[in-house]
């Protein structure tokens, strides 16, 4: 099963790969903004606007996310300047604030939208610690003026709740929710894991030819029935449109896989053909598979 994130944050790619390490990633297209509700509400409703304003696929689970940093009952935001982020983290030192990260879920036809709330103390920071902070980290796209994973760790005295949360996206609420959606987990494996031989060669000075080939009929035929590999995939891993594909055929009787694909740079010399067909074969033997899927 497909997943998408509706986020181009670094933070949230990283912690959703914890999860399920191959996914696509998309852009909101929600403004994130002020509303006149509660932090935590603000958290929840405009994970599901970006989760509402993209078109999701059937088949695929789509995951939005947004966190809000509460202080005294009022939402802070990410800091419009650095000066901002100052006034937020003084604001904070040696206080409680919440962070709630709103995670909005959408699969199999069903679409989930919860709230986690973590508590977090900062210690006392003197003004020159958050100078170096703000001026080193420049975190204009952290709610609250600040990242824990990014160095604002030092200021952490206690923290009650989920880690991850506090980083942007709560690992174990959003598994939920995509279960809740009809995801199952799977095994994931390179796939020079489970082929006996990827490889790459020069099929004339325009043309580069690739052959995955297995050990076994039992891999052959699941790596066949599962469609692991399309030519839309191949596309995408190489940089390539489908029109350059020239060959995509499976050959049963050699249990293999042939492709055959424009090449991307044209031949100077002999020494240089065997360099490019050495290094093409790379990307493909380190394509992640779901070669078993459990539930």
């Amino acid at each position: 099963m497909k997943v998408v994130l509706v986020s181009t944050s670094p933070r949230r790619k990283e912690l959703l790969k914890r999860i399920v390490p191959v996914f696509e990633v998309v852009e909101p297209k929600a403004k994130e903004e002020n509303l006149s509700l509660t932090p935590k509400g603000m958290a929840k409703e405009l994970a599901l606007r970006k989760l509402k304003s993209v078109s999701c696929e059937e088949g695929a689970i789509y995951i939005a996310a947004d966190t809000v940093v509460e202080y005294d009952g009022k939402a802070l935001g990410k800091p419009a300047s650095l000066e901002e982020a100052k006034r937020m983290l003084k604001t904070l030192s040696g206080k409680w604030h919440l962070v709630h990260t709103g995670v909005a879920v959408s699969g199999s036809g069903r679409e989930k939208v919860e709230v986690e709330t973590t508590k977090v103390k900062f210690a006392s920071i003197e003004d020159y610690e958050i100078d170096f902070y703000v001026e080193t980290y420049r975190p204009l796209d952290k709610a609250g003026g600040y990242g824990i994973q990014d160095g604002a760790e030092l200021f952490v005295e206690k923290i009650e709740g989920s880690y991850s949360n506090v980083v942007g996206l709560p690992i174990r609420l959003t598994y939920k929710l995509m279960k809740e959606c009809g995801y199952k987990p799977a095994k994931w494996v390179r796939l020079a894991e489970i082929a006996a031989i990827v490889r790459s060669k020069n099929a004339g000075p325009f043309e580069v030819t690739f052959d995955i080939m297995f050990d076994s009929p039992e891999k052959y035929r699941a790596f066949k029935k599962g469609n692991f590999l399309t030519p839309k995939i191949f596309a995408q891993l190489y940089g390539y449109t489908e029109d350059e594909i020239i060959v995509f055929e499976y050959f049963d009787q050699a249990l293999a896989l042939k492709i055959t694909a424009r090449r991307k740079v044209t031949s100077g010399s002999i020494g240089d053909e065997d360099v490019y067909a050495a290094q093409q074969h790379i990307p493909l033997m380190n394509l992640w598979i779901p070669w078993k899927r459990y539930g």
